[in-house]
């Protein structure tokens, strides 16, 4: 036995080329491992336009289910931006209270929404915009109403008018998206007519 020790002082180059192939692979396949994990995590805490859509589509339809007839604070709107008579969230207050919700289409092609409240409507303070959606090739708002001179339903481009719209349409593509895939939701206004 002590022959076997004495002969075997070093590493042979075999032995050692083994031992860096098996360290070369080891290293691969935890550097695969943690690859994996990183795009995994990246993937799950990208929000989804999906997401992005049912959250604004659900601030809009609260916004329009408790707008409200105002003498002094009137329902506008046009193709890019609408402005909702409605109870807001009061940070002045604390609960919710009367005011404006405000919905915008830029040119960056965001949807973001600002609140005020009465007293802010008043002491003319701006209110700070936030972001619903992004990444958007179209979008558009139109109005429908009842007219009384032609005795029929019409969808308008432009709300300017005194009243409240029946309903609110919202139609919208996203960027990447073929030209049929358009999104299109009708909101109806419990409080409209005139």
């Amino acid at each position: 036995m002590r022959y076997i020790w004495e002969k075997n002082k070093g590493t042979s180059l075999v032995e050692l080329l083994v031992v860096t192939a098996m360290l070369g692979i080891i290293s691969l396949s935890i550097f695969a491992t943690f690859s994996n994990g990183l795009k995994i995590w990246q993937k799950i805490n990208k929000p989804l336009a999906q997401e992005e859509m049912g959250v604004f589509f659900e601030k809009l339809s609260r916004d329009l289910s408790s707008c409200l007839k105002l003498s002094n604070l009137s329902f506008n709107g046009n193709q890019a931006y609408l402005e909702i008579p409605t109870l807001v969230n009061s940070a002045n207050f604390g609960n919710r209270s009367l005011g404006l919700a405000n919905y915008t289409f830029d040119r960056q092609s965001k949807v973001s929404r600002r609140q005020k409240d009465y007293s802010q409507i008043y002491t003319h303070q701006e209110a700070e915009a936030v972001l619903l959606l992004k990444g958007l090739r179209s979008f558009q708002f139109t109005y429908y109403y009842f007219d009384k001179q032609r005795q029929e339903y019409l969808w308008a481009q432009e709300w300017s008018q005194a009243g409240i719209p029946l309903a609110v349409r919202v139609s919208l593509s996203l960027e990447g998206s073929s030209e049929d895939e358009k999104i299109i939701r009708t909101i109806t206004v419990p409080v409209s007519g005139f």
